[in-house]
């Protein structure tokens, strides 16, 4: 006798719930921004024999409009180490270049080093190439202290920073909390961490076009910044629809009559539903964070499903349209959806996780009313996951969203598709009952 297929499902779910407990990662100390503004000074300098004690720092960063920079960094040290050093540069130079040489610090490598002592001032100056990158509409950004996420976020080790831009230039974007005037920003954060995004951009003015700019070149460095993270956590889900889209352009004429029947489905997704809580509840005996996954995964899933539900039963009152308007809806739909996904990130994530098998139904009426928009269905559909696991890139420590679950939420998403783009389908062939009634219309006349 074979086994019932809900059996084999649930068979399946159980050998797999392995894959779906959150992970931990180790996470990086955050990198120093300045060096020798605090504790990584003070260590080096004690490993040498100098009890150092950094009183009051500050660093200075000139920004110059070929991407190339000259920092000065200035601690003012405790009377007895000032002595020291005074009495030995040679030793001062070491404990300088040791603390970029041996600790987290933004800068590892600085160029043409030099180390001055004024009383107990002590003044390092350095330069640092390529610190920013340029862009469209004459932006300068500067990232050199906006750490990717396996470096950790910086910290601000001095008790002010100042960043200055090129002369001509106006600073249009800094870190929140920063005071920014004409082409400088000052940061007073005094051991703070900063956000990953740490950068200032420099634009000709502040006016709406560079605004307009800056705001692209931010969110373009920050897609860049966060690409490595979303090839891990959305190439799985995004490929994944990208196929069921793919396949359903394909053969979504041969589906069964009864997928995108309202009431079969919604009798399916009750069943799939109390299958699910089984799982979750053999998951959570099996492991906290299983149980944990599972739980998460299910409340997401959970306003997908009453929505699909919802719409199969209200795809009936759509008739009194023509189908020029069901094609223009469709299509407006389409385009809202897909603007909605790319102008809102991350915040569009939620809409993603709530709502991504709405989607299929315009894109099914597309298809069945042979429009060429239904080609772009794969790459929409691909958008969805990369969208939905934008604001988890940044995990560090505990992984409480991990790609497994990613992956399980995506896969549920095309299955709640399936009935969706099975009933747009039938939408987008099926004449509207004005249609119908034409032909007769027109014999009685």
């Amino acid at each position: 006798m074979r086994p019932p297929r809900y059996a084999l499902l649930a068979v399946a779910a159980l050998l797999a719930l392995p894959l779906l407990a959150p992970a931990a990662s180790a996470a990086p100390p955050p990198e120093n921004v300045c060096g020798v503004c605090g504790a990584s000074f003070e260590r080096s300098a004690e490993r040498l024999g100098v009890d150092a004690i950094v009183a009051q720092s500050d660093l200075d960063v000139r920004v110059r409009a070929d991407g190339d920079s000259r920092w000065t960094a200035r601690a003012t040290v405790n009377r007895a180490a000032a002595e020291r050093f005074a009495a030995n540069r040679t030793l001062l130079e070491r404990a300088v270049r040791e603390t970029y040489a041996s600790h987290r610090t933004v800068v590892d490598d600085p160029r043409n080093l030099s180390v001055a002592l004024d009383g107990r001032t002590i003044t390092a100056t350095f330069a640092v190439e390529n610190v920013t990158q340029r862009y469209p509409g004459d932006v300068l950004l500067f990232d050199a202290v906006a750490s990717d996420r396996s470096d950790g976020n910086p910290r601000l080790d001095a008790d002010e920073a100042t960043i200055r831009g090129p002369s001509g230039t106006v600073v249009t974007r800094a870190p929140d909390g920063a005071s920014n005037e004409g082409n400088q920003s000052v940061w007073a954060a005094g051991g703070t961490v900063l956000v990953r995004d740490s950068v200032v951009v420099f634009a000709p003015d502040d006016g709406a076009v560079s605004q307009a700019a800056t705001a692209a070149a931010v969110r373009w460095r920050g897609l860049e910044a966060a690409a490595p993270g979303l090839r891990a956590f959305a190439a799985v889900p995004s490929a994944l629809l990208a196929l069921v889209a793919a396949g359903l352009l394909l053969a979504g004429g041969r589906l069964p009559a009864a997928v995108g029947d309202p009431h079969r489905t919604i009798r399916g997704l009750a069943v799939g539903a109390a299958l699910y809580v089984a799982v979750a509840v053999a998951g959570g005996l099996v492991s906290d964070g299983v149980g944990f996954a599972l739980a998460a995964v299910g409340a997401l899933l959970a306003p997908q499903a009453f929505l699909t539900a919802a719409t199969l039963l209200a795809v009936g009152a759509v008739d009194a349209l023509s189908r020029w308007d069901r094609g223009r809806v469709a299509v407006g739909a389409v385009a809202s959806w897909t603007l909605a996904l790319v102008l809102g990130a991350p915040a569009s994530a939620a809409l993603a996780l709530l709502a991504g098998a709405l989607v299929f139904l315009p894109f099914g009426f597309l298809a069945g009313a042979g429009r060429p928009a239904r080609l772009w269905f794969p790459v929409v559909a691909a958008l969805g996951p990369a969208a939905t696991a934008l604001p988890f890139v940044d995990q560090v420590g505990l992984l409480l969203v991990s790609p497994a679950m990613l992956a399980a939420h995506a896969a549920a998403t095309a299955a709640l598709g399936v009935p969706l783009f099975a009933a747009g389908r039938r939408l987008g062939g099926a004449e509207t009952s004005a249609e119908r009634d034409a032909p007769d219309a027109a014999a009685t006349g």
